[in-house]
Parts: C-alpha cells; structure tokens; sequence
C-alpha cells in the first residue's frame, strides 16, 4: 500500500523527509485518497496495520473530522511554520522538499478557504468566535535572522508569509458573521455520539464496545487520578520540612513542592548542561550497556520562544525551550522529560521504527491513528529510569506528568460528551493542574479543537502496563528493567508501532476499562 500511495499522489518516499505538503497532497482530494486506497485494497491482500488504516481511514466519520481539522492548533500553515523556525531543519532535505513545491502554498490557503466556504450548517457549529480568534491570532509568524538564512528561505518565507496573510484576511472577514456568536462553546457532545466514538478510536488505536464506555472510561481515569493524588500527597510529605505545611491542601503541598528554590535552575546553560547529561546517561544505559538499537543518537536543539511547548521530539531532535528556565521549568522536570522525549521514548522507538524493514509508510506520514502506541511507549518510558523510586523529587516529576495526562480524559469527556464548555472544565483543571491559568487554558481548548488525541497518552501507558502484567506476570514497576523484558521491548520497537488493538492480539491481552 506504501508505495502505491506514494506513487499515486507523488510524495516524498523517504520517511525522513516528508513534510506537511505530502499530507497536503493526499488529503486536499479526500473523495481521491479514498479511492486510491479502496483500488489497492481491491487488488492486494493487506497487512494486520494496513487493513486497521484502510478501515478507520475509508470510515464515512473520517471525511467530517478532516472538514473541521483546519484549527487553530492543527493547520497545514502551522506544520510548515515549524520547519521554518528551525535553523537545524531548513539547510536538509526537508526544506528542500519544501522549496521544490512553493507553489502549493497558495493552493494551502484556497484549500483551507474552501472548507469554510463548503462546510454544512452542522459543521461549522464545531467553530464559535473563540476559535475563530484563536486562529486568526496564530497566523503572525517570524522569519529566522537573516544571517542564519538563505535567499531560498527569504523567498520561500515571503511566500508563506504572503498566503498566511491572504487567509488572516479571509478569517477576518470571516468572523464578522455573527453566527460564530451564536455556536456553542462545547465540543463534539450535540453531534450524533458516535462521532466522537469515531474519533476517540482513531487516535487511541482502540476499540470500544460501546457508546456507554464513555461512563466507564471516566470513572476509570478518575480512579487513576485519585490514587496519583494520594501517591502526590505521600511524596509531597516526604519533601515538606515543615509540619504545618505538611497539613495543608494536596495542591497547596503541590505549589509549594513545585516551587522549591531548590528545584530553580541559577542560570539557562545550568539547565542546558542538566539535559545534556541525562541524555547521555540514557544512551550508556540502553545503548552501551543494553544493546537497544541506535542508527542515529537524539540531538539537543535549544531554543528560546514562550509561543511554543516547553519540549518536544521532531526528526531525531530533542527541542528544549529554556523560555521559562528562571520561573517555570524544573529540575524534577529533567529525566521524565529526558525518558519520554529521547530514549528509551520517542526517539528510540522512532529511530528505530524508521530503520526498520517493518516501517510502514503510512504511519510515519499520519502517525495519528498511532497516538495511542507512541504516545503510550514514551509516557512508559518514564517508568524505565534509574531513579524514579530513590529520589522523591523525580518521583514527583513523574506524578505531575501523569496527573495531567490522566486529567485530559475526564477532559475530553467532559467536553465531547457531557456538553461542559472549556470555562467549565478549566475551573475543574485548576483543582488539580499547577501550570498557570494561561497555560491551563491552552490545554483545553486543545482537547476542544482537537477531540480524541489527548487521550492516546493516559491510556496507551496502561495497555502497554496490562500486557507487562498478563503476559510477563510483572506488576512491580522496579521490575521492568528486566531482561525478558528488554527483549520483549527491543522486539516491539523492531515491529514498529501499530494500533493498541492490534498490539494487544498480538499478546494474546484482553482490554477492559474495568481495572
């Protein structure tokens, strides 16, 4: 199916070096994508992923979810910005592939035009003012400094620059339609259910039995929020000094744990140097002592911008934003974010998936009926350090971590379901996230825009936990460093990533939201 796809749509064979324009190419035509995958379906028997593709990609609800995909956090204008900030991604092949099709930039912009212009009255009610200001605020973008850049770049950025503007433009003019007033705040919860059912499966990898799994689904991850918040409080005890301190509020212990001077970085290349060793501490322990596969070590790209995350993996690079180094990043943030990020997390299990005869193209160029598996590995990752349980700070570093994502389910399902609007799952977020309101509130509307894919992180972790306890009898999480398991792991990523349902028959695990 891989190489039918890239020749029917001519895209970039080389997994390394897709960009957003091969998305672009197959999904600008969605009736013609459909039907190049049904024609190759028509002639080959498929494989166990590319059956799962075809199914949920062919699926009627999918064409809807792509109509209303062009927010504010998931455009096509955004995807490409990001190459363009990033010094280390201009001067390869990547660009490259840009440049060649610069001309499909003004295609982007009457594309995402046309699906405003076409979009059905229960369609756009997914858009209010809200969102619609949020995107049109997203679309001012900075060129990188001349002395980094060359007379391609400075062409290519005035391009996009140009057709960015020609859609803020449209956006504005758009916005002045006082039906976007009108919209409701929620998300997905007046749509027919199964939309939503649709989209949670899609990102997840995992399918429910049922729209009632919503109900236990919830009551699930608020049983894991509970026990994360006990597990918080007992480790707050421990790093609390004072006893009157120790009687507050589990989050008044939480902003106090979390804003120990002690935990402060005293300058940004203290916080750099901190990273640059828990990475390769990692590449000794895995790579050097346990013989993980490695074709290309993590880099490190250091930025500074307060716009974007505080860390991601992008084409084999670990980007750090030190934005916040003096009020807002941690060091118990350093080897969770380390874990999940590099290795044994993403850039592991991607390294290796992308070198691997078991790739598949598909999910490197559309990773997100994936989320569940690599979203999953890299939060399980963080449980494969070697100092999680001896050092209370990194424990609870961990614990922040996985509070939120825990949180983004009852989140979405608030949201998607229950018809709360985001106003009303903030003031819930506050009772257990930390983070700023700023920063809270990024977060859920990110859930709204964007249904279904913050659940893969929460979720993808506790499959990856069940077949660990099934199939190896191992429920310790000090045990997981194994060496059956390791084996288990190195097989794993040498498979490379799959559906959650397809991970789970393949270890013989049933999956319940029961436990």
């Amino acid at each position: 199916m891989d190489k039918h796809i890239i020749n029917v749509f001519n895209l970039e064979s080389n997994v390394n070096h897709i960009t957003p324009l091969d998305l672009f190419k197959i999904y600008r035509n969605f009736d013609a994508y459909i039907a190049a995958l049904q024609d190759y379906a028509s002639q080959h028997e498929l494989t166990e992923v590319e059956k799962f593709y075809f199914n949920i990609e062919t699926d009627p609800r999918r064409k809807f979810f792509y109509g209303i995909s062009q927010t504010y956090f998931n455009n096509y204008f955004l995807l490409i910005y990001f190459i363009l900030s990033n010094p280390v991604l201009i001067t390869k092949p990547t660009f490259t592939n840009l440049y060649r099709e610069k001309h499909l930039l003004s295609e982007i912009t009457d594309h995402i035009i046309n699906l405003y212009e076409t979009m059905d009255s229960k369609s756009s009610r997914f858009f209010n003012k809200i969102l619609l200001d949020k995107f049109i605020s997203s679309l001012d973008f900075n060129s990188l400094p001349d002395d980094s850049t060359g007379l391609e770049y400075k062409t290519y950025f005035s391009l996009f620059t140009q057709e960015t503007i020609r859609l803020k433009m449209y956006l504005i003019k758009l916005i002045k339609d006082p039906k976007w007033l009108e919209h409701p705040e929620q998300g997905l919860s007046e749509y027919d259910p199964q939309f939503y059912q649709f989209i949670f499966e899609y990102h997840t990898g995992l399918k429910l039995n049922s729209l009632n799994d919503f109900i236990q689904i919830k009551k699930w991850a608020q049983k894991h929020l509970d026990q994360l918040m006990k597990e918080v409080n007992q480790t707050c005890n421990r790093l609390l000094t004072n006893d009157q301190d120790k009687q507050k509020s589990i989050y008044d212990k939480m902003i106090l744990v979390g804003n120990d001077q002690s935990q402060h970085w005293s300058s940004k290349q203290e916080m750099i140097d901190a990273y640059e060793l828990c990475i390769s501490k990692y590449r000794r322990i895995f790579i050097a002592q346990n013989q993980f596969k490695e074709f290309d070590p993590p880099g490190l790209i250091v930025f500074d911008n307060p716009l974007l995350a505080g860390g991601y993996y992008h084409k084999g690079n670990f980007y750090l934003n030190i934005c916040h180094w003096a009020n807002g990043n941690f060091k118990y943030e350093v080897e969770n974010l380390t874990l999940h990020e590099t290795i044994p997390g993403h850039h592991l299990q991607i390294d290796i998936s992308h070198h691997s005869p078991n790739q598949n193209y598909l999910t490197a160029l559309n990773y997100e009926p994936c989320n569940g598996f690599g979203e999953g590995w890299a939060l399980f990752a963080e449980h494969l350090g070697d100092s999680m349980f001896d050092d209370p700070w990194i424990y609870f570093g961990y614990l922040q971590s996985n509070i939120l994502r825990t949180f983004r389910i009852i989140a979405e399902i608030l949201l998607h379901v229950e018809g709360q609007t985001p106003k009303q799952v903030i003031e819930l977020a506050k009772q257990y996230l930390t983070t700023s309101e700023a920063s809270i509130t990024s977060e859920i509307y990110r859930y709204r825009t964007m249904p279904g894919q913050a659940c893969s992180y929460k979720i993808g972790l506790e499959v990856f936990k069940r077949i660990i306890k099934e199939k190896f009898h191992v429920v310790d999480i000090k045990d997981y460093m194994r060496s059956d398991l390791q084996d288990w792991y190195k097989q794993l990523l040498w498979q490379t990533e799959r559906s959650l349902d397809i991970l789970l028959r393949e270890n013989e695990v049933t999956w319940t939201f029961d436990e």
